[in-house]
């Protein structure tokens, strides 16, 4: 079955719901980056990046969020889900790139998140340096990422997250 990425729109929310509780369970809540969402993380949708199957299900999600840290706005991706009936296909790795490229074609700094270097890695993101960056919460700093989505776009990017203005 062949999928297509198309932007977040309302109707997608209750399947979105459905595919993140299928990928994580409810430990998903307990997750650091939820703590970063819950205090005033703005949802992109036009960023996010949806996959519908040829029945029309949604069937993945990458979801970007807008944050600021230091003098910087940035962008916060995450969760990334695919439906465990559809993982090993190379979906997440094409809604990453995706919703990559809508952020940086949105003249976007960076994009942070938190998720296996490995995996990452394909699409450029990086370690944040050491001290660099703090999360609302313990992370591993193997696993804290970003991406700069033009030159100099992270200089000024230092310090906790925060909501952005608005």
């Amino acid at each position: 079955m062949a999928t297509k990425l198309t932007a977040e729109k309302p109707e997608h929310a209750d399947a979105i719901e459905r595919v993140l509780a299928r990928a994580f369970g409810p430990g998903r809540y307990a997750k650091t980056s939820e703590r970063v969402r819950e205090r005033g993380a703005v949802l992109e949708p036009m960023l996010t990046r949806v996959a519908i199957n040829d029945g029309g299900d949604v069937v993945g999600v990458c979801r970007i969020w807008r944050v600021e840290a230091g003098d910087a706005s940035l962008f916060f991706l995450g969760p990334l889900a695919v439906d465990p009936s559809e993982q090993a296909a190379g979906l997440g790795l094409a809604l990453v790139r995706d919703a990559v490229a809508a952020c940086r074609a949105s003249g976007g700094n960076g994009i942070v998140l938190v998720g296996a270097e490995r995996f990452f890695r394909a699409v450029g993101f990086t370690r944040v340096p050491l001290g660099k960056l703090s999360m609302p919460g313990p992370v591993d700093p193997a696993r804290f990422l970003w991406l700069e989505l033009r030159p100099g776009g992270l200089d000024k990017a230092h310090g906790a997250f925060r909501a952005p203005k608005r």
